[in-house]
């Protein structure tokens, strides 16, 4: 970043000295990391005193759950790139809720953002959830990236560096449990009990892009080697998790996979894995991934997107090749065998999320993009 002028960093100092008002816009009619994120972000702001408003369609779980925080809400159906109708009616709520800054979330939720935020003369804030999406951002937006594989991303789309601030999301402190206790077979030989199967866990969307076939296929290749279960959690309203259980089926794991639906009881959910897989073809951060630290569990995951920066090789986890579901099957019989590295991997996951991956962290670094957007406004002509 461009060093600053005392003058500028005067405006800085003194416009986060109280709370603003803000207005968080976002189109979305489903639940996943995004909508999750601005939820937490909302209620995170509000905590602080700042007054939060929040535009987008209200017919799915992000509205409802906007609504039923408290926020003062504009249903915004933006369809499309180009509703006017919508711009228009994003104005008027603007006004009408006083706002200093609107912050935008992913491509669609930032377009409209800036639009309004350009009619009125204020600043504004937009969030890049993913890796694959840059054409729509305002080259005027101040830009915020989940992960630094987001921020190269959109750098490699030809978006000045200048102009981005990376900012991980931050998660809900669960509460670190216990690992469940031994599992595994006992080694070739033993004539003690066979012990407990090693529970592997998976948490999110059921959409292709997470790779639940990839987590099938790996237990596929375990279930006459190791004494395994999967649990897959998440809702299963979608064409892919209607075909994940024909696949489990397939491969005859009906016995071994668990389907669990939408769980709202993190910890609980948390407490029964080993393991939580995350096999996934694309991924800007991980969400899930960071619950699992912040529950003090290990994780295996691909070497993809953001999720090194979640997932440290060895230290609080193990990352595969994307799309090798034999990787995968070998890092799961690894940590299956071996106690001692799962407990030393959970000490390392739960640090690492104490250190990077707290609502505080998330919502001081939000701040820090918010005080700077509003005094390089402050010092345009409005």
């Amino acid at each position: 970043m461009p060093s600053r002028t005392s003058s500028e960093s005067t405006t800085a100092e003194r416009v986060g000295q109280h709370a603003r008002r803000i207005v968080l816009v976002a189109h979305s009619h489903v639940v996943g990391g995004i909508e999750r994120h601005v939820v937490t972000l909302a209620e995170a702001l509000s905590g602080m005193g700042h007054h939060v408003a929040f535009a987008g369609p209200l017919d799915g779980w992000l509205g409802n759950r906007m609504r039923d925080a408290g926020c003062a809400c504009l249903h915004l159906p933006m369809h499309g790139m180009y509703d006017l109708w919508s711009a228009w009616r994003l104005v008027r709520f603007c006004r009408s809720e006083r706002a200093e800054l609107l912050h935008g979330h992913a491509q669609r939720g930032a377009r409209y953002a800036s639009w309004a935020a350009r009619r009125l003369g204020l600043p504004a804030v937009a969030t890049a959830h993913s890796t694959q999406a840059w054409k729509w951002f305002d080259p005027d937006t101040t830009l915020i990236a989940v992960s630094r594989a987001v921020r190269d991303a959109l750098i490699a789309a030809g978006i000045r560096a200048e102009r981005i601030h990376v900012v991980h999301s931050g998660v809900a402190d669960i509460g670190a449990t216990p690992l469940p206790g031994a599992c595994a077979p006992p080694e070739a030989g033993s004539t003690g009990p066979a012990r407990r199967p090693l529970v592997l866990g998976m948490l999110s969307r059921l959409e292709r892009v997470k790779g639940h076939d990839i987590a099938l296929e790996a237990l596929a290749a375990l279930r006459s080697r190791m004494p395994v279960r999967l649990a897959i959690v998440g809702p299963e309203d979608t064409d892919w998790a209607r075909q994940v259980r024909a696949m489990a089926a397939s491969l005859g794991l009906d016995d071994l996979v668990d389907f669990q639906g939408l769980r709202n009881d993190l910890s609980a959910a948390f407490s029964q894995f080993d393991v939580v897989l995350a096999p996934s073809r694309r991924e800007a951060l991980s969400l899930t991934l960071i619950e699992a630290a912040a529950a003090a569990r290990p994780s295996i995951a691909a070497d993809i997107g953001g999720i090194p920066e979640v997932v440290v090789h060895e230290q609080t986890g193990l990352l595969v090749p994307p799309e090798d579901p034999d990787a995968l099957a070998r890092a799961i019989l690894r940590l299956g065998a071996d106690p001692e590295l799962r407990a030393r991997l959970a000490r390392g996951a739960r640090e690492r999320f104490e250190k990077y991956f707290t609502i505080d962290a998330m919502l001081q670094g939000t701040l820090r993009v918010y005080t700077d957007a509003l005094a390089r406004q402050a010092g345009r002509p409005r």
